[in-house]
Protein backbone atom coordinates (compact mmCIF):
# COMPACT_ATOMS: atom_id res chain seq x y z
CA UNK A 1 0.00 0.00 0.00
CA UNK A 2 2.54 2.62 0.96
CA UNK A 3 4.57 1.68 -2.22
CA UNK A 4 1.24 2.83 -4.42
CA UNK A 5 0.81 5.85 -2.36
CA UNK A 6 4.77 6.75 -3.48
CA UNK A 7 4.32 5.99 -6.55
CA UNK A 8 1.21 7.75 -7.24
CA UNK A 9 2.70 11.07 -5.52
CA UNK A 10 5.67 10.70 -7.65
CA UNK A 11 3.15 11.03 -10.96
CA UNK A 12 1.43 13.74 -9.32
CA UNK A 13 4.64 15.21 -8.64
CA UNK A 14 5.65 14.81 -12.20
CA UNK A 15 2.16 16.04 -13.66
CA UNK A 16 2.29 19.14 -11.55
CA UNK A 17 6.07 19.92 -13.13
CA UNK A 18 5.26 19.74 -16.68
CA UNK A 19 2.33 22.59 -16.70
CA UNK A 20 3.65 25.55 -16.98
CA UNK A 21 2.18 28.91 -16.13
CA UNK A 22 0.94 31.22 -18.69
CA UNK A 23 2.58 34.20 -19.69
CA UNK A 24 0.44 36.46 -18.87
CA UNK A 25 1.81 35.44 -15.11
CA UNK A 26 4.80 37.04 -15.69
CA UNK A 27 5.32 40.53 -13.73
CA UNK A 28 4.96 42.79 -16.88
CA UNK A 29 8.54 44.00 -16.87
CA UNK A 30 10.10 40.66 -17.00
CA UNK A 31 7.53 39.93 -19.70
CA UNK A 32 8.30 43.04 -21.58
CA UNK A 33 12.12 42.34 -21.48
CA UNK A 34 12.01 38.47 -22.11
CA UNK A 35 14.05 38.01 -19.02
CA UNK A 36 13.46 35.90 -15.64
CA UNK A 37 12.34 38.24 -12.51
CA UNK A 38 15.68 37.27 -11.25
CA UNK A 39 18.04 39.04 -13.66
CA UNK A 40 16.54 42.33 -12.23
CA UNK A 41 15.76 41.38 -8.46
CA UNK A 42 17.64 39.87 -5.86
CA UNK A 43 14.16 39.02 -5.04
CA UNK A 44 11.18 41.04 -5.81
CA UNK A 45 10.71 43.78 -4.69
CA UNK A 46 14.64 44.36 -4.06
CA UNK A 47 16.12 44.98 -7.18
CA UNK A 48 19.94 44.10 -8.25
CA UNK A 49 22.59 46.56 -10.37
CA UNK A 50 20.34 45.46 -13.30
CA UNK A 51 17.02 46.82 -11.82
CA UNK A 52 18.48 50.19 -10.87
CA UNK A 53 19.87 50.56 -14.02
CA UNK A 54 16.84 50.02 -15.74
CA UNK A 55 14.39 52.22 -13.41
CA UNK A 56 17.55 54.93 -14.14
CA UNK A 57 17.01 54.76 -17.86
CA UNK A 58 13.52 55.34 -18.64
CA UNK A 59 12.74 51.55 -18.39
CA UNK A 60 15.54 50.65 -21.21
CA UNK A 61 18.73 48.60 -21.00
CA UNK A 62 19.83 50.70 -24.06
CA UNK A 63 23.71 50.56 -23.03
CA UNK A 64 23.73 48.30 -20.48
CA UNK A 65 27.27 46.62 -19.88
CA UNK A 66 26.39 44.15 -17.38
CA UNK A 67 29.93 43.88 -16.13
CA UNK A 68 30.73 47.37 -16.02
CA UNK A 69 27.33 47.84 -13.77
CA UNK A 70 28.11 45.41 -11.46
CA UNK A 71 31.80 46.97 -10.88
CA UNK A 72 30.11 50.03 -10.43
CA UNK A 73 27.98 48.54 -7.77
CA UNK A 74 31.20 46.41 -6.41
CA UNK A 75 29.19 43.38 -6.89
CA UNK A 76 29.93 40.26 -8.80
CA UNK A 77 28.06 39.51 -11.87
CA UNK A 78 24.17 38.67 -10.95
CA UNK A 79 22.50 35.39 -12.06
CA UNK A 80 21.17 35.11 -15.24
CA UNK A 81 24.12 37.04 -17.13
CA UNK A 82 23.42 34.95 -20.25
CA UNK A 83 19.75 36.88 -21.07
CA UNK A 84 19.44 39.06 -23.00
CA UNK A 85 16.65 41.40 -22.36
CA UNK A 86 14.70 43.09 -25.31
CA UNK A 87 15.80 46.59 -25.01
CA UNK A 88 19.31 45.73 -24.87
CA UNK A 89 21.41 47.78 -27.11
CA UNK A 90 25.13 47.35 -28.22
CA UNK A 91 26.63 50.99 -28.86
CA UNK A 92 28.65 51.20 -31.73
CA UNK A 93 32.56 52.53 -31.69
CA UNK A 94 32.57 55.64 -33.79
CA UNK A 95 35.08 55.68 -36.56
CA UNK A 96 36.95 58.42 -34.80
CA UNK A 97 38.03 56.24 -31.64
CA UNK A 98 38.60 53.29 -33.41
CA UNK A 99 41.20 55.74 -35.72
CA UNK A 100 42.43 56.63 -32.81
CA UNK A 101 42.31 53.42 -31.15
CA UNK A 102 44.75 52.32 -33.59
CA UNK A 103 47.36 54.96 -34.19
CA UNK A 104 47.87 54.39 -30.38
CA UNK A 105 48.55 50.44 -30.82
CA UNK A 106 50.91 51.58 -33.52
CA UNK A 107 52.80 53.95 -31.25
CA UNK A 108 52.88 51.36 -28.53
CA UNK A 109 54.44 48.89 -31.14
CA UNK A 110 56.86 51.17 -31.88
CA UNK A 111 57.70 52.56 -28.36
CA UNK A 112 58.07 48.37 -27.33
CA UNK A 113 60.51 48.07 -30.78
CA UNK A 114 62.86 50.89 -29.00
CA UNK A 115 62.28 50.77 -25.07
CA UNK A 116 65.22 53.33 -24.83
CA UNK A 117 63.79 56.09 -27.77
CA UNK A 118 62.51 58.62 -25.23
CA UNK A 119 60.72 60.06 -28.05
CA UNK A 120 58.70 56.94 -28.94
CA UNK A 121 57.59 56.88 -25.70
CA UNK A 122 55.88 60.40 -25.50
CA UNK A 123 54.39 59.96 -28.97
CA UNK A 124 52.87 56.81 -27.27
CA UNK A 125 51.76 59.06 -24.23
CA UNK A 126 50.20 61.79 -26.67
CA UNK A 127 48.55 58.56 -28.80
CA UNK A 128 46.60 57.41 -25.87
CA UNK A 129 46.13 61.08 -24.34
CA UNK A 130 44.07 61.76 -27.90
CA UNK A 131 42.82 58.63 -27.50
CA UNK A 132 41.19 59.96 -23.87
CA UNK A 133 40.15 62.85 -24.99
CA UNK A 134 37.90 60.89 -27.59
CA UNK A 135 36.83 58.36 -25.39
CA UNK A 136 35.40 61.45 -22.73
CA UNK A 137 33.40 63.02 -25.55
CA UNK A 138 32.09 59.82 -26.91
CA UNK A 139 28.15 60.14 -26.72
CA UNK A 140 27.70 56.69 -28.41
CA UNK A 141 27.88 55.13 -25.34
CA UNK A 142 26.95 55.96 -21.28
CA UNK A 143 28.56 58.62 -19.44
CA UNK A 144 29.99 56.12 -16.47
CA UNK A 145 31.90 54.33 -19.14
CA UNK A 146 33.12 57.37 -20.96
CA UNK A 147 34.59 57.87 -17.78
CA UNK A 148 35.74 54.69 -16.78
CA UNK A 149 37.64 54.06 -20.48
CA UNK A 150 38.91 57.84 -20.50
CA UNK A 151 40.33 57.44 -17.14
CA UNK A 152 41.98 54.55 -18.10
CA UNK A 153 43.80 56.30 -21.17
CA UNK A 154 44.50 58.86 -19.63
CA UNK A 155 46.19 57.03 -16.66
CA UNK A 156 48.11 55.41 -18.99
CA UNK A 157 49.80 58.26 -21.04
CA UNK A 158 50.81 59.98 -17.88
CA UNK A 159 52.35 56.96 -16.18
CA UNK A 160 54.28 56.80 -19.60
CA UNK A 161 55.13 60.45 -19.57
CA UNK A 162 54.98 62.43 -16.22
CA UNK A 163 55.40 65.32 -17.83
CA UNK A 164 51.98 65.31 -20.12
CA UNK A 165 49.69 68.05 -18.56
CA UNK A 166 47.15 67.06 -20.92
CA UNK A 167 46.73 63.48 -19.57
CA UNK A 168 46.85 65.24 -15.44
CA UNK A 169 44.57 67.63 -16.88
CA UNK A 170 42.25 64.78 -18.60
CA UNK A 171 42.32 63.29 -15.29
CA UNK A 172 41.32 65.98 -13.13
CA UNK A 173 38.15 66.53 -15.18
CA UNK A 174 37.63 62.94 -15.55
CA UNK A 175 37.28 62.92 -11.68
CA UNK A 176 35.27 66.69 -11.26
CA UNK A 177 32.77 64.60 -13.97
CA UNK A 178 32.71 61.62 -11.32
CA UNK A 179 32.05 63.41 -8.28
CA UNK A 180 29.17 65.59 -10.82
CA UNK A 181 27.90 61.89 -11.69
CA UNK A 182 27.28 60.44 -8.41
CA UNK A 183 25.67 63.82 -7.11
CA UNK A 184 23.30 63.48 -10.24
CA UNK A 185 22.43 60.59 -9.43
CA UNK A 186 20.45 61.68 -6.42
CA UNK A 187 19.47 65.09 -7.52
CA UNK A 188 18.73 64.03 -11.43
CA UNK A 189 20.80 66.55 -12.79
CA UNK A 190 22.43 65.93 -16.60
CA UNK A 191 26.17 66.23 -16.81
CA UNK A 192 26.01 65.56 -20.47
CA UNK A 193 26.65 68.51 -21.62
CA UNK A 194 29.00 70.52 -19.38
CA UNK A 195 30.34 73.22 -21.53
CA UNK A 196 32.69 74.98 -18.74
CA UNK A 197 34.35 72.01 -18.20
CA UNK A 198 35.19 71.50 -21.66
CA UNK A 199 36.10 74.91 -22.10
CA UNK A 200 38.57 74.28 -18.80
CA UNK A 201 40.34 71.34 -20.00
CA UNK A 202 40.85 72.85 -23.88
CA UNK A 203 42.28 75.63 -22.04
CA UNK A 204 44.58 73.08 -20.20
CA UNK A 205 46.09 71.30 -23.39
CA UNK A 206 46.57 74.82 -24.82
CA UNK A 207 49.01 75.48 -21.68
CA UNK A 208 50.61 71.96 -22.17
CA UNK A 209 54.34 71.07 -23.72
CA UNK A 210 52.84 70.18 -26.73
CA UNK A 211 53.53 66.88 -26.26
CA UNK A 212 50.10 65.79 -27.02
CA UNK A 213 50.31 66.90 -30.70
CA UNK A 214 47.39 67.76 -32.96
CA UNK A 215 44.05 66.64 -33.18
CA UNK A 216 43.49 64.83 -36.13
Amino acid sequence: MMKHTTTLYGALAATLASISLPAAARPPFAAKEGVACTYCHIQPPKRNYRGDYYKSHQLSFAGFVDTTEAKKAGVPIAPDASSKPNSLTTAKQSPRIAILKKKAQEAEGAARSAPRDAKLRIAFAAALTKLADAQLTDTSVPIADRLSKAQQSFTSAFRIDGKNTAAKAGLEKVKALQAKLDKSKNSGKDIENDDDDDDKLGAARRKGHGRDGDDD
